[in-house]
């Protein structure tokens, strides 16, 4: 996705027009001894509500040799490059979404909020066309995530006239969709960077859109930084953050100190948003390099600096059992996001890797280390979503 906070918004309108992305190179990532076991869900259905924001914008490749969209992301620019276990996939090919779906229920994921940026784009035809036809659909609920920047327009002078048309065109052609996730009946949509478009303007935009769409669980990307008010929150049924990174390990970098920022900054925004009756939807995310994609913000690895002995995945361990967890909502019925599933571009997703690369510090820039800056990268593999499907399961044990 574009950068998720306020002042270097950018948009992915350059990656969607150039499409040029390989083949799978191979869909499945179990072995054939857990293919009876892996639609299993690792947790009871009474539980957690565990989404993971959804990227549905990648394009077939142009020839066998070519990269694709996997030369703007940092796992295509490390020595030795870090595939995806599907390869550098297609998002309408059949077997990616039918595997995307088996991992997502391996690990304990009830949904997907998938970015949406208008009707008859990309991503609204392969949700619609590809994603909600599939057979094994079913297995997953799905949600709009509204991408504001692509609809409403620039930050400093917004265009709302998209607003109302692009809600009746969802309450259309996916609000009545059985698989569509709702919350009290109603269906549920993520708005992105809410607090930029509709906390110092754009009132009477949204007034507009309750008064239409009275039925709508409006999640607003409304939680950036530590002073959070309850004024804030009164306009959403409740509030989320995608850009985990941007209030944690942006500025404190892979530590304890990071986690310590977001838990501060999500505690304050949990009360001021229950003094007004809504509630507070968590965000986490495993970690952040978007440096082959654009420049300047320091990528962070996914183990803590500042922890002798801390191993890949342990920032992710930490935000699910230190964050998440704690502060989930009966409001939201306990939900909680993970920014994301297949975010490639920023290096945030938890999809699997082939796993068959060495762990490496080393990229291909002139230095050799311009997009790691030294850190390490493992070829995860499984990882994150074991490491998901392990806590779930340790939290039904309790």
């Amino acid at each position: 996705m574009h950068l998720k906070w306020v002042d270097r918004v950018f948009s992915m309108t350059t990656f969607l027009s150039k499409g040029s992305f390989p083949i799978v190179l191979g869909a499945l990532f179990f072995t054939q001894a857990n293919a009876e076991t892996q639609t299993e869900p690792s947790k009871p259905k009474d539980s957690w509500l565990v989404g993971a924001h959804y990227y549905p914008w990648y394009g077939a490749p142009r020839n066998e040799n070519d990269r694709g969209w996997l030369r703007k992301a940092l796992r295509g620019r490390l020595e030795p490059r870090q595939l995806p276990v599907s390869g550098i996939y297609d998002s309408r090919d059949q077997e990616v979404i039918g595997t995307h779906i088996e991992q997502s229920i391996y690990a304990g994921i009830d949904f997907w909020s998938v970015s949406w940026w208008g009707a008859g784009k990309r991503e609204d035809q392969t949700l619609l066309e590809h994603i909600l036809t599939h057979p094994e659909a079913g297995k997953l609920k799905y949600a709009v995530l509204y991408e504001s920047t692509g609809r409403l327009g620039s930050l400093d002078n917004p265009d709302y006239s998209n607003l109302i048309p692009d809600f009746t065109y969802m309450k259309e052609h996916l609000f009545s969709n059985p698989h569509y996730l709702k919350i009290d009946d109603k269906p549920v949509v993520f708005i992105y960077l809410t607090r930029v478009y509709f906390r110092h303007q754009g009132g009477e935009a949204l007034a507009t859109l309750r008064e239409e769409f009275p039925n709508l669980y409006l999640i607003g990307d409304d939680v950036f930084g530590p002073r959070y008010r309850p004024e804030y929150a009164k306009q959403w049924d409740a509030i989320s953050a995608y850009d985990i990174y941007g209030q944690s390990m942006q500025n404190a970098g892979a530590t304890r100190k990071g986690i310590e920022r977001l838990l501060t900054n999500y505690r304050n925004a949990q009360e001021a948003a229950h003094a007004v009756g809504t509630a507070f939807v968590p965000g986490i995310a495993p970690g952040y390099n978007d440096r082959a994609v654009r420049s300047g913000h320091p990528g962070r690895p996914r183990y803590f600096t500042d922890e002798p002995g801390s191993k890949e995945g342990d920032i992710f361990r930490a935000m699910i059992e230190e964050v998440a967890k704690p502060l989930s909502d009966p409001k939201a019925q306990r939900m909680w996001t993970i920014t994301s599933f297949n975010e490639w571009y920023e290096d945030t997703q938890i999809e699997p890797t082939a796993g068959d690369q060495p762990a490496t510090t080393k990229d291909d820039s002139d230095s050799g280390e311009y997009y790691t800056e030294g850190d390490l990268y493992p070829d995860y593999g499984n990882l994150y979503l074991d490491i998901l499907k392990e806590s779930l399961e340790d939290s039904d044990k309790e």
